[in-house]
């Protein structure tokens, strides 16, 4: 009896379902060709939540204007039916798309004559495995056979996030291919940001510049973001554990995204308290952004959740997402006078941003295209990764070459002051080498000269050992000699001198005891060096000298300096035939930062030395 009853109660339920479908439009399916379900689409609101499916079928759908269920954030159950007819004689395949992949609960239910049937039980709150069909959102598989009609009912339930989803209808095989292509695009986005990640994190290796860290960060939690809006990453990374895919998650990423934004901006321009008057503002801003972080963990974990904590989180969620812009808008503005090259990059990348947020708040208002705040962040990440992200290695570079640079001026001032420090100590003990000979040697010397002369004043002595004589000249030449290496050694009073007068008193002493005809000319307003410059030039111009005198065979020489605006010029010319031997002239003129040209032919020798006044 009960049984009678039961089969009687489905029958006026079933015999009601067919009456109203059939003021219900029939999508007539063809076996090639396109299907749009843009009239055909009735939608019912289950304030209840507590219709099945076979009660819902006695209740009045309202017909909606397009593909797409977008009734913001509500706490109903959505219902949305439609009527797909075979016309053909032959079996039409064909997927049932529901392109939403962060819906908590879908059911999709098919009726067919006399029975209904669920073909799905799924959405982002179960494992994915209950989706059946392997795919970031909600498809379902199905066929009809020639002249047969089917009605499907989706439940779809989003409680206290805005539910929007579009239901698509598919041949199979253009299914097949869109899908590919689908996850071809996704495979190399995804792709192209390990790359990125895996260059950065091999430069900030290299470079130990946290501004790579945090770059990297932005990409990180950007793809988290975007991996589970999409449900990419529901379908690859965490199948298992549909907690993940919860509002809270992504909202903390959005935040994270932001904190790591503002932290890469003040470490990619150098913003700090010296030079930027928000600097303090940003701080108390990033403050707030992890307070708010901690706070809602907390809330969470201890399970003490506020009646409106999703608007909340929703509000924070806005307010984080529209304060980087001005922040990064006014840090430009306070630099841009400044021509800096990295300032004007990112003067680029806000407006760029601002350009893409504002074209979005212009669709909200006016409805003009599809362009939905998942493709903000999208195109916003796609700029991070490829525009963004050369401007960091290129200016990271900059800097670190900078960097490097200023070490090596460093390295190399350090190097000069400790040559200069051993430069002055040999001075030192050239000048009192040069004393030592000069005064005692010297004195010593000319006192046995003087011994010698007194006893070569006897006429008896000088004729019974006239060798006497010898040695007083070879001792009058050791003197004359000994006075030359003084000299060169040191001239005195070098400092009161200068380097021009020294050189032609240092030519004059050559010229009384050389058989080389030695000349000596000076152009211009002579211009004091440093001492030490002065007195390496000196020990330049005085090997030239010695190796004329040695090595040249030349019968004329010239010395000239040459004093000019930017540099000195010493030129040094001979007519011999004897091939040069310089001990290290090219390494002293090296030191004081001169040029050396060197010339050797038939008629002689042309030395020319240039070394800059500054």
């Amino acid at each position: 009896m009960f049984k009678k009853l039961l089969n009687i109660f489905f029958a006026v339920l079933i015999s009601s379902s067919v009456q109203s479908q059939e003021i219900i439009r029939s999508l007539e399916l063809k076996p090639e060709g396109t299907f749009s379900l843009k009239g055909y689409l009735y939608h019912f609101e289950d304030k209840t939540n507590q219709l099945t499916e076979r009660n819902i079928q006695q209740k009045n759908f309202e017909l909606l204007k397009n593909e797409k269920v977008n009734v913001g954030n509500s706490p109903s159950n959505h219902w949305v039916k439609f009527k797909l007819q075979n016309t053909d004689d032959q079996t039409i395949n064909y997927f049932i798309e529901v392109v939403n992949p962060r819906i908590n609960h879908l059911d999709i239910y098919e009726f067919r004559t006399d029975s209904l049937t669920k073909k799905i039980h799924t959405g982002d709150a179960l494992k994915f495995e209950s989706r059946g069909f392997p795919n970031r959102n909600f498809v379902c598989q199905l066929s009809l056979k020639p002249n047969e009609t089917a009605i499907y009912y989706i439940m779809a339930e989003k409680r206290y996030e805005a539910l929007t989803y579009k239901i698509q209808l598919w041949q199979a095989d253009k299914f097949e291919e869109n899908d590919r292509k689908s996850y071809l695009n996704w495979g190399i986005l995804f792709g192209l940001t390990l790359i990125v990640l895996l260059l950065n994190a091999v430069v900030w290796f290299a470079t130990k510049d946290i501004v790579y860290g945090w770059f990297m960060m932005i990409i990180l939690t950007g793809a988290f973001h975007i991996g589970a809006a999409t449900g990419l990453s529901f379908q690859y990374l965490w199948p298992n554990f549909p907690d993940i895919n919860g509002y809270y998650p992504q909202t903390f990423s959005s935040w994270l995204v932001v904190l790591f934004q503002l932290y890469f901006m003040q470490q990619f321009i150098g913003q700090t308290a010296q030079n930027s008057r928000i600097f303090h503002f940003v701080k108390k801003i990033q403050s707030f952004i992890i307070g708010s972080l901690v706070i809602s963990i907390i809330v969470l974990i201890l399970d003490i959740i506020p009646q409106h904590f999703f608007g909340i989180m929703l509000l924070l969620s806005l307010f984080f997402d529209f304060i980087v812009i001005p922040l990064g808008i006014i840090s430009v503005v306070e630099r841009i006078k400044k021509r800096e090259k990295i300032i004007l990059f990112l003067a680029a990348v806000t407006l760029f941003k601002s350009l893409i947020l504002l074209i979005y708040l212009l669709n909200v208002a006016l409805k003009l295209f599809e362009f939905d705040s998942l493709s903000v962040v999208l195109y916003n990440f796609l700029f991070d990764l490829i525009i963004l992200s050369l401007g960091v290695l290129y200016f990271g570079f900059s800097k670190f070459r900078t960097q490097n640079e200023e070490l090596l001026t460093t390295l190399h001032q350090h190097e000069q002051a400790q040559s200069q420090k051993i430069i002055d100590a040999l001075e030192i003990e050239r000048n009192r080498i040069a004393e030592d000979l000069y005064d005692d040697v010297g004195a010593i010397l000319s006192t046995a000269i003087g011994y010698i002369s007194s006893i070569t004043r006897k006429a008896e002595v000088k004729e019974k050992y006239p060798i006497i004589s010898e040695a007083r000249k070879l001792l009058e030449r050791a003197v004359e000699n000994l006075r030359n290496v003084s000299h060169n050694l040191m001239p005195k009073n070098f400092a009161q001198l200068g380097l021009s007068k020294s050189l032609a008193e240092t030519i004059d002493k050559v010229s009384e005891t050389s058989d080389i005809h030695f000349e000596y000319v000076v152009v211009g307003k002579e211009k004091r060096l440093s001492s030490a410059v002065e007195i390496q030039i000196f020990r330049i111009a005085s090997e030239l000298i010695n190796d004329i005198l040695k090595n040249s065979f030349a019968t004329n020489a010239t010395l000239q300096l040459i004093y000019d605006e930017e540099k000195l010029t010493l030129i040094s010319e001979d007519d011999g035939s004897g091939k040069p031997m310089y001990n290290n002239l090219e390494s002293k003129v090296n030191f004081i930062n001169g040029t050396l040209n060197l010339d050797v032919n038939d008629s002689g020798v042309t030395v020319i030395v240039e070394i800059p006044f500054s």
